[in-house]
């Protein structure tokens, strides 16, 4: 235990803190739990310090993480697990993991997202009978739940299991199912939201650092204090905050001093909120995936845009911000206007905006709306019949994975993907159908080996 005191207090964490209080005794025993934080990589520290403590030298540690976010794991693991041997792996994508797993190096710890995980396994390059802990964290931000199923066949089920949740009413079901007889422990999840007033920034995981100083310009602020989970960042947030020239601006992990503006660099507690906005006027930084969180945590939200968020070099985000300002110029949009109406009274307009992109970018799209962010026509199109459907627990985003993975299609040229019980079809460019449905036929998907061909029929 001294081991992992030590590295918890290395990132700034108290044994009196729920999120160390009760975790790492609990895990010491051994005990499946789950445990409630808001949903950012820094609360897990706890967790991966206990399991890496406990862990003998002939088991391995699979993580499996949101994808959005995935590299803020690397502080926890730079800090918690940097002198296991084999190395701990942070697997950014599946062509680096298999790399290093056909190597016959393999990882003590590996940590994934959802899509890496399953074609590991998949790829038989994790060897399940090895695994002596999983933790599963925040599962109810994950594209795909089911692909939990198939990352987790054949581990044993002594295997020790951690759930982190921000929500653990919306994933009973996997409780039930991965984490037998667990404990609950952590944070009290926000009961309903309060009324302290805060602002919220958008902003990506990697930019986090970089947007401090945007945002202490755009507030002009007389005092600023930055509140953070944990010190894994603090060397980087001095240098920033030192340059914005701003008299008296800290960095804390504790009860800011009294400031103007307080910046939360981490979705914080419910608890700490409270202590946040008696300390000064509050802004939530609010990457992907904490969305829901800060909307349980205050009723009385306002989004700050800050233009340094927006200036992406991501030539596909560019794109759809053009298609959304050419949308909104050539109007009308009373029709919209008037579906939308009833949520603007219950939401922030912008978090409706934020909800519509999402479902926008997140499903299948038909051809039309795809050649638009193109800008151009996109050829002929055809389709591809997979003899797989909804039976066999086949999602949209397995049959994405595999398009991308195996048969290296770009992610824009994959057109609707319509998901029958027993059978799937997908839109691909008619002058590749056959050849990514040779290359399709014989792969396995769920465990069904798949048969491909051309729908003859749907060729347009």
């Amino acid at each position: 235990m001294e081991a992992t005191h030590s590295g918890l207090t290395s990132l700034g964490w108290h044994t009196d803190d729920p999120a160390v209080r009760d975790v790492v005794p609990a895990i010491s025993r051994g005990n499946n739990l789950v445990v409630v934080t808001p949903p950012a990589p820094a609360y897990a520290a706890a967790v991966l310090a206990g399991i890496v403590d406990r862990r003998s030298a002939r088991q391995a540690i699979f993580v499996i993480a949101p994808a959005p976010g995935l590299e803020e794991w690397e502080s926890l693991v730079a800090a918690l697990a940097a002198d296991l041997v084999p190395g701990p792996l942070l697997a950014l994508g599946s062509r680096q993991a298999e790399r290093r797993f056909r190597s016959g190096e393999g990882a003590s710890l590996t940590i994934a997202s959802p899509a890496t995980a399953v074609a590991l396994r998949q790829h038989s390059l994790i060897q399940p009978e090895t695994i002596g802990a999983v933790v599963i964290a925040w599962p109810e931000l994950w594209e795909d739940p089911g692909a939990l199923t198939i990352a987790l066949q054949e581990i044993p089920k002594e295997a020790q299991r951690v759930i982190l949740t921000s929500d653990p009413g919306a994933i009973a079901a996997v409780i039930e199912r991965h984490a037998w007889r667990a404990m609950t422990v952590g944070y009290s999840a926000p009961a309903a939201p309060s009324a302290t007033p805060v602002q919220t920034v958008s902003v990506p995981w990697a930019q986090r650092v970089r947007v401090i100083a945007a945002v202490s310009e755009r507030l002009g602020a007389a005092s600023l204090a930055v509140w953070t989970a944990d010190t894994s960042r603090h060397a980087e947030l001095e240098r920033v905050m030192a340059g914005i020239g701003v008299t008296g601006s800290r960095v804390t992990t504790g009860q800011p001093e009294a400031a103007a503006q307080v910046i939360a660099f981490d979705p914080p507690p419910a608890e700490r909120l409270a202590q946040l906005a008696e300390a000064g006027s509050v802004t939530l930084l609010m990457p992907p995936g904490t969305e829901r969180w800060i909307e349980r945590l205050s009723s009385a939200r306002k989004p700050l845009v800050i233009s340094a968020t927006l200036d992406s070099t991501d030539v596909e985000l560019s794109r759809r911000r053009s298609l959304i300002d050419q949308a909104v110029g050539e109007g009308p949009l009373d029709e919209g206007l008037l579906a939308l109406g009833p949520l603007f009274d219950r939401h922030d307009p912008a978090s409706v905006a934020a909800a519509l992109y999402q479902m926008w970018t997140r499903l299948p799209r038909p051809a039309l709306t795809r050649q638009m962010e193109e800008g151009a026509a996109a050829g002929p199109r055809t389709r591809i019949w997979l003899g797989a459907g909804k039976r066999d627990e086949i999602g949209v985003s397995d049959v994405v994975g595999l398009l991308i993975n195996e048969v290296r299609m770009d992610r824009t040229a994959i057109g609707r993907i319509e998901l029958r019980d027993t059978f799937t079809l997908v839109e691909v460019p008619a002058p590749e159908a056959e050849r990514i449905a040779q290359s399709l036929s014989g792969k396995t998907l769920r465990r069904r080996r798949l048969v491909a061909r051309v729908d003859r029929k749907a060729s347009h």
